[in-house]
């Protein structure tokens, strides 16, 4: 990877992960095969812990036919999300969502669907860690159970991820739907503070200003139906 710089400040431990990273190594190829790339300066890098790499912001010198393109990226992978459908013999089908800070867009309570980055990992197999993460163990998905609707970019102006957009319908009882309302989950050593809230499925596109891949999943499921 002779054509990759890095900006000062960023150490050999650091720009040895960077280009060991699997979501820089994916997108280092595809820049390669897709396009003329003269040169990767590496500006900025975040590691979350030891074993995780994190947010990786690039400026590729590249060309199109030719042409100079805009070449500011932030890299983070993929991610994952699952909109869970409850069944109970009695009651409207319902959904799990989460509520948790997000400070990109300055949110204490951002309602959206359970999700999680991918960190090398493939689609299925994260859907279900993230569901036993945030939501929690006794709500039992198998890979089985989940239906893939699509994936997607989410800003590929600016961001390289892609989500991978499931469903899983479930029949359960009506302790366990109760149980999951106001639910406290998250991961304390990510900083991850999560309430669970169920809703009706039919109110999900109106729960006020949600994130992409809530209203998305919602859509591609109707259209199944």
């Amino acid at each position: 990877m002779t054509d990759i710089s890095f900006a000062e400040g960023i150490d050999a431990a650091l720009q040895a992960r960077v280009l060991a990273a699997p979501h820089f190594r994916r997108w280092h190829e595809a820049m390669r095969t897709r396009f003329t790339l003269r040169h990767v300066l590496v500006r900025d890098a975040v590691a979350f812990g030891p074993d995780r790499m994190g947010f990786i912001l690039v400026e590729a010198d590249a060309l199109h036919d030719g042409q100079a393109v805009p070449g500011l990226a932030l890299l983070r992978g993929d991610s994952v999300s699952v909109m869970v459908v409850l069944q109970c013999p009695g009651y409207p089908d319902r959904t799990i969502l989460t509520r948790e800070p997000r400070v990109p867009v300055a949110r204490p309570d951002l309602l959206a669907l359970p999700a999680g980055m991918l960190d090398g990992g493939a689609f299925v197999s994260t859907a279900l860690r993230e569901l036993s993460e945030e939501v929690g163990a006794d709500l039992r998905v198998r890979a089985e159970d989940l239906v893939e609707l699509t994936r997607v970019w989410l800003s590929p102006g600016g961001c390289d991820e892609a989500i991978g957009l499931y469903y899983a319908e479930l029949r359960i009882d009506e302790a366990l739907a109760q149980s999951l309302t106001d639910r406290q989950t998250g991961l304390a050593c990510e900083h991850e503070h999560i309430r669970l809230r169920v809703i009706d499925l039919a109110d999900l596109p109106h729960i006020g200003m949600t994130d992409a891949k809530t209203l998305l999943s919602w859509h591609l499921y109707q259209a199944r139906k």
